[in-house]
């Protein structure tokens, strides 16, 4: 085999490699991390200021898994609560979850959830003022 064959043999590989990355990357399927992406952008001044009020009202969700039950300690009575489960790998396992009033707790079952990472979002009123706080939470 001449060296002509083997630079040729090299190249049509290289293409082919090349045809199926290409193949492979519009198959890919990404999702938005929301869909009105911008809008929240726009808006995200007020959760700036709702994350300052809890640091400075001493505001803390501390979330935990006890029992089979996902527990999600407020430091005092909340009203308004609304709790988005974000799941970063897979929209489809998000869930939201919304009560009018918790007494300093509030358990979900960890049916609900499927193991792994989710981000949870917790938005709530206390005190005449709005609180709003992020943490990381992996369900076994």
């Amino acid at each position: 085999m001449s060296w002509g064959w083997r630079i040729a043999l090299f190249y049509g590989t290289f293409v082919v490699f090349m045809v199926g990355m290409v193949i492979m990357a519009f198959r890919e399927d990404f999702d938005l991390v929301a869909d009105d992406y911008y809008e929240q952008e726009i808006a995200y001044q007020g959760r700036i200021d709702q994350m300052t009020n809890a640091q400075v009202d001493g505001q803390k969700v501390i979330v935990s898994e006890i029992d089979g039950l996902v527990r999600l300690s407020f430091a005092s009575q909340a009203t308004e609560v609304k709790i988005h489960f974000f799941r970063p790998s897979d929209e489809a396992k998000d869930f939201r979850q919304e009560e009018v009033i918790v007494d300093r707790e509030l358990n979900i079952p960890t049916e609900k959830f499927s193991s792994g990472k989710y981000l949870i979002k917790v938005e709530w009123k206390a005190n005449d003022k709005t609180y709003f706080q992020e943490q990381d939470f992996i369900v076994n």
